[in-house]
């Protein structure tokens, strides 16, 4: 791919990226949010599915990670022993994740190297 395709390649990217950001961050269904943007769904999950593929492709997301940082951790004593609510909450960045108790150490680790590249 030339230096053009490459640009206007990463372009796109970036300007889909900060769509599905802010969709996400809106709280609203993606259905609404799209409609009130004027954005086509089937073009919102293909940006989607376009971002996706090309974080589980790049070498960071497939190589372990050999710095390991120490994240914030919120635990809340009312929700650890309710299996409806989360029994950790973690903020990194602009994100968000509610942690169920009982799950793996893999999981929680799969999640923190993504949410690591993302953000």
């Amino acid at each position: 791919m030339d230096i053009v395709a490459e640009t206007k390649a990463e372009f796109r990217f970036r300007q889909w990226t900060k769509i599905i950001q802010e969709c996400q961050a809106s709280n609203l269904t993606v259905t609404a949010w799209c409609s009130q943007h004027n954005i086509g769904i089937k073009s919102y999950y293909y940006w989607l599915r376009k971002i996706r593929l090309k974080v589980c492709q790049s070498k960071e997301f497939q190589t372990p990670a050999t710095k390991q940082e120490i994240v914030p951790l919120q635990l809340n004593s009312r929700t650890c022993s309710s299996s409806i609510h989360p029994a950790v909450t973690i903020h990194l960045g602009s994100a968000s994740i509610d942690i169920a108790e009982g799950t793996s150490q893999a999981m929680i680790e799969a999640v923190l190297r993504s949410l690591q590249i993302i953000c």
